[in-house]
Parts: structure tokens; C-alpha cells; sequence
């Protein structure tokens, strides 16, 4: 049964417990991976705030961070198909959707590289002697807790940002499904971003993601997943009034009209029910 690790600070790391991941088809373990504890997670965050504090990814001209970016995209692409059949395994979703997060990853990657260089101010002359101006500067550190159902793509979507942006990232992914998140960061580790630059951590979301979220070096949080959840991560983030992007739940509709195509509507609905097996938040749930 091969073991996966943890990533931080550069390095891949054990742990002193495991957790084992199931093949939903057969209810049976085929992978175990490291469970991260509170110290890990507290030598993950050390790691993206020295990172950020030593200025390594925003002494650099924006164009390195664009190199980067496009050095990540290809290496996941090299991966994607391993990754695919592993995230077939552990998460129960078939090929071809598997195959289309590992595409949009990369393509998140080669997006956002063509931004890391447009992040621009504005100057307003005010007058003799004044000059009133914007700038833009990265937030810090990012916590980023990611949901089981598209762990890859939804992984990159916000890594990918923070990065081009000059953040340094602690990624907290799902214990039920983190195996291709594994392989994902193992392919944006060839790209060359400085070390603690991307942080891993596989663990309980009730220990490691509470932690990460309370943590007094956490600058930003970002959580995909269900609305109770995400409403306790709100509270503990407003003790420190720590700004929070949420992607919560979803109550999706179709509306048909008098004068509907009959066959293209019942394509549709088939489609927003049932793709991902309806595992997707907008997962079609009302039809008027």
C-alpha cells in the first residue's frame, strides 16, 4: 500500500499517524498518507510567513512569477494522467472528469501567469505639492481549505492567484480525497517557487483546518464547502478580522418556458443533475 507525504517548507515530511484513503468502489484502503498534527501545522505556517517576510516571491520582477506559473502548468500537465487515475481511485469520479481537473489546474496556472504582471496602480494629481495614489500588495499568507468533490481544479483555481499575486500558500486538502492534490503539488514543486512558498498539510479539518484558521500568522482564508461550515470558520475568523473568501452551497433552478425544446431541456436537466454523479454544489435541484 504506498504512503503518501506532506509538504512543507519545501520538503516532504511523515507524520506520526496516518490516515488511509478508501476506494469508494470497493470500500477498501488502498493508500494511507501522513496526518498532519498541530505542529505541523504550525512549521507549515512558520514557513509561509518567512517566506513572505524574506520578500522571495516579491523582490523578483513580476515576470519571474509569470516563468513560474507557466513551469507549473506544463508539470501538471506532464502528471495528469497519473493523476487522474489516482483521483478516479480515491474520489469515485470517472476518467474523463478526472482528466478535466488536472486540464483546468493547468489552465488556472497559464491564466493567472498572464496576470502576475499586470497588477497595477493609479495616480491622481490633486494639485501643487499632492499626489494621491494606489498600490497593490499581497496579503501574506493563505489559508486555503479544499472540498472533496473537485479538490484538484478548485485547489488550483485559488493557489494559482495567490501566487501570481506573490502570496505564500498553506493548503489544507480533503482527508477523504487528497491524494491527487498530492501529485498536484508534486508537479508545481519542479516549477522553482521558494521554498514555503506552497505549503501541504493532510488532516482533519476539525484539528489542522481549525488550527490554520485561528492561526495568528493566517492573513487570508479561503474555503470551499458546506454553509455550517463555512459559518464556523467565519465566526473563529472574525476574532481576528481576517478577510475570508467562502464558496457555500447552492439551491440551482431551470426554468422552462411555454415554447421549450422538450429534447434539449431534458439534455440539460440530465446534465445539471447528474454530472459528477450531482456532487457539485450547483448541482440542478429545481425545475419550473
Amino acid at each position: 500500500m504506498q504512503h503518501y507525504l506532506n509538504y512543507v517548507d519545501g520538503q516532504w515530511r511523515d507524520a506520526s499517524r496516518q490516515l488511509e484513503v478508501i476506494n469508494p468502489a470497493t470500500d477498501k484502503a488502498f493508500a494511507t498518507v501522513a496526518r498532519a498534527s498541530i505542529e505541523d501545522a504550525d512549521a507549515a505556517m512558520a514557513a509561509a510567513r518567512r517566506c513572505v517576510n524574506s520578500g522571495a516571491l516579491t523582490d523578483v520582477r513580476p515576470a519571474k512569477r509569470t516563468a513560474w506559473m507557466l513551469k507549473a502548468a506544463e508539470a501538471i500537465r506532464e502528471i495528469a494522467e497519473e493523476g487522474a487515475l489516482i483521483l478516479c481511485r480515491e474520489n469515485g469520479k470517472n476518467i474523463d472528469t478526472a482528466r478535466e481537473e488536472f486540464d483546468e489546474a493547468a489552465r488556472y496556472f497559464e491564466y493567472y501567469a498572464g496576470m502576475a504582471d499586470k497588477v497595477e496602480g493609479i495616480s491622481v494629481p490633486l494639485g501643487k505639492d499632492y499626489v494621491d495614489f494606489t498600490s497593490y500588495i499581497p496579503m501574506g499568507v493563505s489559508v486555503q481549505i479544499v472540498p472533496w468533490n473537485f479538490p484538484v481544479s478548485i485547489c488550483a483555481r485559488s493557489l494559482a492567484p495567490a501566487l501570481a499575486a506573490g502570496n505564500a500558500v498553506v493548503i489544507k486538502p480533503p482527508e477523504v480525497s487528497p491524494l491527487g492534490m498530492v501529485l498536484l503539488i508534486k508537479a508545481i514543486e519542479k516549477a522553482g517557487f521558494p521554498q514555503g512558498a506552497v505549503n501541504l498539510l493532510c488532516g482533519k479539518g476539525s484539528e489542522v483546518g481549525t488550527h490554520l484558521v485561528k492561526h495568528q500568522d493566517t492573513n487570508q482564508i479561503v474555503f470551499t464547502g458546506s454553509v455550517p461550515t463555512g459559518q464556523r470558520i467565519l465566526k473563529d475568523a472574525a476574532e481576528r478580522a481576517t478577510p475570508s473568501v467562502m464558496e457555500l452551497g447552492g439551491k440551482s433552478a431551470a426554468i422552462a418556458f411555454a415554447d421549450v425544446d422538450l429534447e434539449q431541456l431534458l439534455r440539460s436537466v440530465k446534465l445539471g443533475i447528474f454530472y459528477n454523479s450531482g456532487q457539485v454544489c450547483s448541482a440542478m435541484s429545481r425545475l419550473f
